[in-house]
């Protein structure tokens, strides 16, 4: 379904337009029918043979309301601009026209209204007004339709010229918008409660397709709820697909929950973030832009405060564009692709002054050093329209720690499938290495550099403890990449094993030809295990076992280590040592109890484990490192989806053996 946004300066005449159009008043406030100008957003829709029902968006026009206006041209797929004949364009036209630029809309018409009101030398003024406003923007070309809302001959014949321009419009969008395979997304410009039905919410959806009783995730709370009935203009859908306006019924949601500036996705596909990095244009009338400057920044129909740092270290002149980072003051989320625009900030004398605007490149980056030659590279890479150059910007941003496929799919703006075609080739050309399940892409250099890491490590082990016969994989694991999946950071370590710089020693690493210079004896290390078998997880220091065997403390850390190398023990903390066994019941017990609970806290942990919080704590965080548990903000954790699966399926395997 097309949406059309009706912009203009204030008093132009497009609530009038809409209503000599469709016969429906979008100012329905009291407030706004009392004082005769728009304050919230209107919305009508128009039937147009061949096309099907065109939504229409009445945008604010004083300059009071200019956020309302932005929020309704998030996502539309025209604008229809409205000049007033018998005034010429005006501040907010001008201003309008700005933001539906910056906004990526390419797409419009101008509409020349209250020409009953002026003769033919005035209208021959309008439109030369007109061709210096559009002159090198989206509208340059664009048509121009005069009409009198009084003269229903006028409205007829705009109505013709509407259903003509519609009906190519949608051939257009139908060829540039793909949004099969990818998540819904949608922002929230209206929110609402009706009664026996509860919180309804609207938008103009972007992306995706959203189905009754689908889950959506509320953002950037991070809440889901049930999509209990979609609209569509009043009329009852049971899928939608973007784009379009779409209204939503959430089950359990209240207005707080889901407030006007808030985005409705498919969860875990758009980012939260407090900075994000940008293509930006300021507009020509603007003073130039430090490279550090505090700003309003309107993402979606959400406004924030944040600062702006121009990457290539240099001010931005009027009307150029430059790569910079915006830092939020708290996290919103953050599409890719999505456009923005910049106002003053509230600590600006250009307070609410439109500034400048663009796109997003990167909805999750890490601080970039100014004028970093590889982060100017690789955002100008994140620009282009291919999958490929996407990709590979993306990944080099992620600066040694790769990226999985969920993670660029959030950066990159092609479809999904597009995406695993560029990573099959990217793979196939040895551009990408794929490491571990589910895979980490990372670049050659980077898989190096890694490989580089363990070696030294192993040999800084081997320094610092010479009693012991190697490194175990699972410390260099957390020590050098703890967001490599375990499998991934296994594949470096038998790359290393396999170039002959390292030996595999069971679970640890070793240099070549490496000997321990102290080995514990078979008598000592079986007499430790006795006495962490007797004390099952509330084990003592390493200290307290010697005391207990009235041996060297020193001798007791090898009998342990050589324990840990034989797989028949772990060490959960600096001091805290488990028969391995031991451990294992222990996580079963773990995953046995919660495997279906949303979440638990530590207390419940504690009932399970039977641990004073001495160990408990401890012992939680070991779950949480070997990645069986996760901690959420409130401190109660949950088992992880993979963890989850690999339990289930291996109690169906027992389940199924005789």
């Amino acid at each position: 379904m097309l949406t059309l946004g009706i912009a203009g300066h204030v008093d132009h005449g497009k609530t009038s337009l809409v209503r000599a159009l469709t016969g429906i008043e979008t100012d329905r406030l009291p407030e706004e029918q009392r004082r005769g100008i728009s304050i919230e957003l209107g919305f009508a829709w128009l039937d147009v043979p061949e096309v099907g029902r065109v939504a229409l968006i009445d945008m604010p026009g004083h300059e009071r309301f200019v956020r309302r206006m932005i929020a309704g041209a998030v996502g539309v797929d025209a604008l229809l601009l409205v000049v007033a004949a018998d005034e010429g364009v005006m501040p907010q036209g001008r201003e309008h026209l700005a933001i539906a630029q910056l906004l990526g809309i390419r797409h419009g018409a101008v509409v020349l209204t209250k020409t009953d009101l002026c003769d033919a030398d005035m209208l021959e003024m309008a439109r030369d007004d007109l061709a210096q406003l559009t002159k090198g923007t989206f509208l340059a070309d664009a048509p121009v339709w005069p009409v009198s809302v009084r003269a229903p001959e006028s409205v007829a014949a705009l109505q013709a010229h509407l259903q003509a321009f519609c009906q190519a419009l949608q051939v257009v969008r139908r060829q540039e918008t793909d949004t099969l395979g990818r998540p819904f997304r949608l922002a929230v410009d209206r929110s609402f409660s009706l009664k026996g039905r509860g919180t309804v919410v609207a938008g103009t959806a972007v992306a995706g397709q959203v189905e009754v009783e689908q889950m959506l995730e509320v953002l950037p709370q991070q809440t889901t709820f049930r999509v209990r009935g979609l609209e569509r203009h009043g009329v009852a859908q049971a899928r939608v697909q973007a784009p379009g306006r779409v209204a939503l019924n959430l089950a359990g949601a209240t207005l707080d929950d889901v407030p006007i500036g808030a985005m409705l996705a498919t969860p875990g596909t758009v980012a939260v973030s407090d900075r994000f990095d940008v293509e930006l244009t300021l507009l020509p009338h603007c003073k130039p832009l430090p490279i550090r400057r505090r700003a309003a920044i309107q993402l979606g129909t959400a406004l924030s405060e944040g600062a702006i740092v121009l990457l290539e270290g240099q001010p931005l002149q009027p009307g150029q564009t430059a790569l910079a980072q915006i830092r939020l003051d708290a996290p919103q989320a953050v599409a890719a692709g999505e456009g923005f625009v910049v106002r003053g900030s509230r600590v600006d004398p250009r307070f609410g002054q439109t500034l400048g605007g663009g796109r997003v490149l990167h909805p999750q980056p890490q601080r970039h050093k100014l004028g970093d030659p590889l982060v100017l590279e690789s955002l100008l890479r994140l620009s282009q329209p291919d999958a490929e150059s996407q990709i590979l910007g993306a990944v080099a941003l992620a600066h040694g720690r790769g990226a999985s496929d969920d993670e660029l799919q959030r950066i990159c703006t092609v479809p999904p499938g597009q995406l695993q075609k560029a990573l099959k080739l990217l793979g196939d050309r040895k551009q990408l290495q794929r490491l571990g399940a589910p895979p980490r892409w990372l670049q050659p250099q980077d898989v190096q550099n890694l490989s580089v890491a363990v070696l030294d490590a192993v040999r800084q082990f081997h320094k610092a403890q010479p009693s012991r016969p190697g490194a175990e994989i699972a410390d260099l694991h957390r020590q050098l990449a703890p967001w490599l999946e375990v499998s991934a950071f296994a594949q470096i370590c038998a790359l290393v094993v396999r170039q002959g710089q390292l030996t595999a020693l069971g679970t640890a690493l070793a240099l070549p030809g490496f000997v321990a210079k102290a080995t514990a004896s078979p008598e000592l290390v079986a007499a430790i295990e006795a006495l962490l078998a007797a004390q099952h997880l509330a084990t003592e220091t390493p200290a307290q076992l010697a005391d207990m065997l009235q041996v060297d403390a020193k001798a007791v850390l090898v009998g342990l280590q050589a324990a840990q190398t034989a797989g028949r023990a772990i060490r959960i903390a600096e001091d805290y040592w488990v028969l391995a066994s031991e451990v294992h019941a222990a996580r079963d017990r773990v995953l046995a109890a919660f495997v279906d609970v949303a979440s638990f806290s530590t207390g419940e942990l504690k009932d399970i484990l039977g641990l004073t919080r001495k160990h408990l704590i401890p012992f939680a965080e070991y779950l949480d490192g070997e990645r069986l548990t996760v901690r959420d903000p409130a401190g109660n954790r949950r088992v992880r989806e993979r963890a989850r699966d690999a339990w289930l399926a291996r109690q169906a395997v027992d389940e199924a053996s005789p």
